[in-house]
């Protein structure tokens, strides 16, 4: 069974540079892992109130930390959050 997801976390790009912005303007690695940290669990606890499976969290966890890390590139930011290959959304059909 396919789930709907309600907000894609690809097409999140008003928090992910809300993130972005917290994380260009962070003091200390301490603090802009906080900032991150704290912005990837209220995503997910989002996710698990609309009743997503737990694997597709992940995904949608790791699609949005993407984002997060292409906006900070936009926006020049000295810290950004460390993704593989495996962060970046899409894949296998």
């Amino acid at each position: 069974m396919t789930s709907i997801i309600p907000f894609p976390s690809r097409l999140r790009y008003g928090h992910a540079r809300k993130v972005a912005a917290q994380l260009a303007t962070a003091r200390t690695r301490r603090e802009a892992n906080h900032l991150l940290n704290r912005a990837i669990e209220i995503h997910s606890r989002q996710l698990f109130a609309a009743s997503i499976q737990s694997d597709m969290i992940d995904q949608e966890r790791s699609a949005f930390l993407y984002t997060i890390h292409e906006e900070c590139r936009k926006l020049g930011s000295a810290w950004r959050p460390e993704v593989s290959e495996n962060n970046r959304p899409g894949g296998a059909a």
